[in-house]
């Protein structure tokens, strides 16, 4: 019987954690841990014993984002699915009943760092690289990330970084109020336990009212259209085939704009 994907525990009363569990391939997404995931949250936000959620990963990584060798044999339609059911499931995550918290334990990339600016708040450790880096590879980010992400930095912090592509590190992105704390290693589990026991330690029905209040679901929805469309674009593009190819391959690629 294979490993779940998703690891469910209780570290704490009131306080749960779903961690992603593939870390052979850096937690990265596919339909079956999209599936699980979906299937998780919604187990979980019918708990009223819940007042906050903690999502994490296992291993050295968060989520490196969509698993490559699945994404590279995607054709148009196959690209529309895959936006509409990302973000069908990311908002899921921002829908939860109660505060949701992402506990960055290492590199959060492209759909990792879009499920991460789900989340209310987030965890980091100081090391760890976080970006949007899809067009780098001839993609973009197509699950809700770039407006949730410009909520958080505004709109010239983010597209400096969509439109070079680059990573920054966990210090930096709390620098840029991207993420709400960094932590060493050690320290990263445990402080982001003690926030989410302070947090529960409120009244559950103050707790889910600000949440409502505070959703982020708000504007998202025109947006999936056009992001299936955009993606489906660019995976029919040759760019989308060269950047994989040069990711694949470890080297730099030489797009064309066609």
């Amino acid at each position: 019987m294979s490993e779940a994907e998703i690891v469910v525990t209780r570290p704490a009363k009131h306080v749960v954690q779903l961690r992603l569990n593939r870390p052979e391939r850096r937690n990265t997404f596919t339909w079956s841990l999209l599936d699980a995931l979906e299937a998780e949250l919604g187990r979980l936000a019918q708990d009223p014993e819940i007042r906050v959620l903690i999502v994490t990963g296992t291993g050295d990584t968060f989520s490196a984002g969509a698993d490559l060798k699945l994404v590279q044999d995607f054709g148009p339609e196959e690209a529309r699915r895959w936006i509409r059911r990302g973000h069908e499931v990311l908002q899921k995550v921002a829908d939860f009943p109660m505060p949701v918290v992402a506990s960055l334990n290492g590199h959060a990339v492209g759909g990792g760092l879009e499920l991460a600016c789900a989340c209310d708040l987030r965890t980091s450790v100081a090391w760890n690289k976080l970006g949007l880096p899809e067009a780098r590879l001839g993609m973009i980010p197509g699950w809700g990330g770039l407006t949730r992400a410009q909520r958080l930095i505004g709109p010239a912090k983010l597209g400096e970084l969509v439109y070079t592509g680059k990573l920054i590190t966990g210090r930096e992105a709390a620098q840029i109020r991207l993420v709400n704390a960094v932590y060493s290693d050690e320290e990263l589990a445990p402080k982001t336990l003690a926030l989410a026991e302070r947090i529960a330690s409120n009244a559950p029905l103050s707790l889910r009212e600000i949440k409502r209040l505070l959703s982020s679901s708000a504007g998202l929805s025109p947006q999936v259209d056009e992001e299936a469309e955009s993606l489906a674009r660019c995976v029919a593009s040759e760019d989308q085939t060269e950047g994989l190819r040069a990711f694949f391959e470890k080297c730099e690629p030489v797009f064309t704009g066609k």
